[in-house]
C-alpha cells in the first residue's frame, strides 16, 4: 500500500494560460509562484493549483470533474452573487446539500468549478 499524506496540488488543463491565470486571481485572489510558456503554478492559502495549456482545450460538457473549493458559510450568498455580476455561467445551484449548500459553475474553458459549505469531515 502506498501511504499518501496530503493533495499536493491539482492540476487543471487550460487553453490560454494568461487568461486562465488572470480569472483564478480575479475571482480568488491566486498568486502566481511559478511560471513557464506551458504551466503556471497559483496558490491561495493552502490550495495550489496547477494550469496546464493545451492550445484549443475545451472540457467536455459531460464532463463531472470538478474542483470544489470549501468556502464560508457567511460567504457562500455574496459568492453566488459576484458570480452573477460577473457573468460567470453557473451550471447547477445553489443548491442544498449536507446540512449546507452547492453552486457549481464554469471557467473559461469548460472546466467546474465548485464552491460549498461545510466542508467534509475527516
Amino acid at each position: 500500500m502506498i501511504v499518501i499524506e496530503s493533495i499536493n496540488h491539482m492540476g487543471l488543463t487550460v487553453s490560454n494560460l494568461e487568461n486562465s491565470v488572470k480569472f483564478y486571481k480575479d475571482l480568488f485572489d491566486f498568486e502566481v509562484i511559478e511560471n513557464n510558456d506551458q504551466q503556471a503554478v497559483i496558490k491561495e492559502g493552502d490550495i495550489i493549483l496547477t494550469l496546464y495549456e493545451v492550445g484549443n482545450y475545451k472540457n467536455q460538457e459531460s464532463s463531472k470533474n470538478r474542483v470544489s473549493f470549501a468556502v464560508d458559510e457567511d460567504d457562500f450568498e455574496d459568492a453566488v452573487d459576484e458570480l452573477n455580476q460577473k457573468d460567470i455561467p453557473i451550471v447547477f445551484g445553489p443548491e442544498n446539500i449536507r446540512k449546507g449548500q452547492m453552486v457549481v459553475f464554469l471557467d473559461p474553458d469548460g472546466n467546474q468549478i465548485e464552491l460549498c459549505y461545510p466542508k467534509f469531515k475527516s
